[in-house]
């Protein structure tokens, strides 16, 4: 029994393997939020959390080694200029996963990866929400007229038409 051995084979050749987890922490930076199952969540949270932390050390030799795991450099600068500004204090736990329910083929379980939102962004949508939550003045509608304001109205017009 292989002892302190805690990574998941998901039934594929290393290099398979590999591709896989730096296709999906690569998918998981760029889009900010990815569903897929369970297991390859959980083993892509060590990716991306070692690929922010390289990008708050911001030294050139971190450039590299995200350099060496990511193939865009585009991902690369958002990592180093918006994910760094974007948890300032923040040490891990940068991904959230929610459960989703289960795939329709296998029923393997789903979860949805995102990037946890900064304090900064909370404050944004908190204000826009009060801006929007302003009370609506409302329109003055016309009152129903009672019936025997009606029965009065109707009377006076076959009395002018007559």
């Amino acid at each position: 029994m292989p002892h302190q051995v805690h990574e998941r084979k998901f039934g594929r050749t290393t290099d398979q393997r590999l591709a896989m987890l730096r296709n999906l922490s690569v998918s998981v930076l760029r889009y900010e939020k990815v569903r897929t199952t369970e297991a390859k969540g959980k083993e892509i949270r060590r990716f991306v959390d070692r690929m922010i932390l390289l990008g708050k050390d911001g030294s050139l030799g971190a450039r590299r080694q995200a350099l060496a795991w990511l193939p865009e450099p585009e991902l690369v600068d958002k990592l180093f200029t918006d994910l760094n500004e974007r948890f300032p204090d923040r040490r891990s736990g940068f991904l959230r996963m929610t459960r989703v329910g289960h795939r329709v083929g296998d029923a393997a379980p789903m979860i949805q990866l995102e990037l946890v939102p900064s304090a900064a962004d909370e404050r944004k949508k908190k204000e826009a929400a009060e801006v929007e939550a302003k009370p609506r003045r409302r329109l003055g509608l016309p009152r129903r007229r009672s019936a025997e304001k009606k029965t009065a109205e109707k009377k006076t017009e076959k009395a002018g038409t007559a």
